[in-house]
């Protein structure tokens, strides 16, 4: 038992240990200590002061606390690990730290916003999601993922993606699959279904969530051609998976894209072994598939590699080839939109030759944007029918962006040199024109 003075009352306090959780008498009446004040003269060390936490959780939980007074416990790696930890200074709902970099974001409103990046947590990193309610005004921390962001062509585990359908249920991805069932306040760990070895990518609405997964590795390529499958889920339960017959050929990336009823599934070949590409369009929220023609299979070398719908009806495709020609580090870019999802198609223009490693978004309206990188950083934007302008150009040597998208006509986001590269600063950047014009947003 130890004497302590009484925080503004000058007064001493009498702090006891009881059964692994601390309380504090003051003039002989008993109650919890403060909430999280927990200095060292009260509690001595970390497991002290996670015994307590513990405990107060219970009963809060026991009393019916409501969820958003409920502490949440961050994460922190030791030799690579994620590890359960005490709160290490970090609080949900707290601003996070200034040394967050992101790698994916995702928005279920132009309001309503997460991102996933990593922080420094001690002398280790932390796997943090960030949240916005005000279109990006202000950002808070929500939670922590306990998984590292592994970088990209290297082998490892954990997650480089998010993807949250409503604002209680998300998912973070490739290689591993987490999920959050409370806006992302905490997070928990998912088996891959079919005995998966990743999750190649992943999309949701707010009934139910698609996942292509790969028997391979994650940054292992494609490891004896093992073919890829298709699965389905509720997006409210995410528990049993039902797996969705369709001949998806090996490949080491995927595309799986949703909007209301309508999903699309893109499984590259021309640039695997030079088949044609699978491309499935599905009307009836995944319960029936029809092969869609990839208009890129119209040229050799170019392979479709992403279907971006703008609508139930309307859909944006990428095609890319030719990758080193004319000449290192160039490629084949173009686009085409579809208003029949992907029945037919008009040719919607060709991107500047001198970059590759492309992601498209398309607007309701149907202006499209797409990143791009090679020595340099890119985004093109097209808002008329086929012309195509270069609205950014950084010469960082092609750190590239990741999850360009807009949220209206006119508002869109992406995540510039995303922490899951190397040497990745994680910065995000917004337009409010359409794309014709990019700013740095300092969350």
């Amino acid at each position: 038992m130890t004497r302590v003075p009484s925080s503004g009352s000058g007064r001493w306090r009498r702090v006891e240990k009881r059964a692994g959780r601390s309380t504090a008498r003051e003039d002989g009446r008993s109650k919890p200590v403060s909430r999280f004040g927990l200095g060292p003269h009260l509690v001595t060390n970390e497991q002290e002061r996670y015994d307590y936490v513990y405990s107060r959780n219970r009963r809060q939980h026991r009393h019916g606390a409501r969820r958003g007074r409920l502490p949440h416990r961050v994460a922190r790696f030791n030799n690579g690990r994620c590890k359960s930890s005490s709160w290490h200074g970090r609080r949900a709902g707290r601003k996070f730290p200034s040394s967050f970099k992101a790698t994916s974001l995702t928005w279920t409103s132009p309001h309503r916003g997460w991102v996933l990046g990593a922080a420094k947590c001690g002398t280790k990193n932390c796997t943090d999601v960030i949240g916005t309610t005000d279109s990006g005004k202000a950002w808070k921390l929500l939670g922590a993922i306990r998984a590292p962001i592994p970088q990209i062509g290297n082998p490892g585990t954990g997650v480089t993606e998010i993807r949250f359908a409503t604002t209680k249920f998300g998912w973070s991805y490739r290689p591993g699959l987490y999920r959050s069932s409370n806006g992302g306040r905490s997070w928990g760990r998912r088996s891959i279904p079919g005995n998966g070895k990743q999750i190649l990518d992943l999309a949701a609405t707010a009934t139910t969530t698609y996942a292509i997964v790969s028997q391979c590795a994650f940054a292992s390529g494609l490891c004896g051609g093992k073919p890829l499958s298709l699965w389905r889920t509720s997006t409210s339960v995410g528990r049993a998976w039902t797996k969705i017959p369709l001949n998806l050929p090996a490949n080491n990336v995927a595309e799986v894209a949703v909007r209301g009823k309508t999903v699309y599934i893109v499984d590259s070949q021309r640039n695997v072994n030079g088949r044609r590409d699978k491309f499935y369009a599905s009307t009836d929220g995944g319960r029936h598939f029809q092969t869609r023609p990839a208009p890129c299979d119209r040229q050799p070398d170019i392979a479709l590699v992403q279907a971006v719908p703008a609508s139930a009806k309307h859909v944006a495709l990428l095609c890319v080839g030719n990758l080193g020609s004319p000449q290192p580090g160039h490629s084949t870019k173009y686009a085409y939109r579809s208003a029949n999802t992907g029945k037919t198609d008009t040719y919607a223009g060709t991107m500047p030759s001198g970059t590759f490693a492309v992601q498209l978004a398309a607007s309701p309206s149907g202006h499209l944007a797409a990143q791009a990188a090679s020595g340099g950083s890119f985004i093109y934007v097209n808002d008329s029918q086929t012309t195509w302008h270069t609205s950014v150009f950084f010469g960082d040597g092609g750190k590239g962006w990741n999850d360009i998208v807009y949220l209206t006509d006119q508002v869109g986001w992406v995540v510039y040199s995303p922490a899951a590269f190397f040497h990745g600063s994680g910065k995000l950047y917004s337009t409010r024109d359409a794309g014709r014009h990019w700013r740095l947003v300092t969350p």
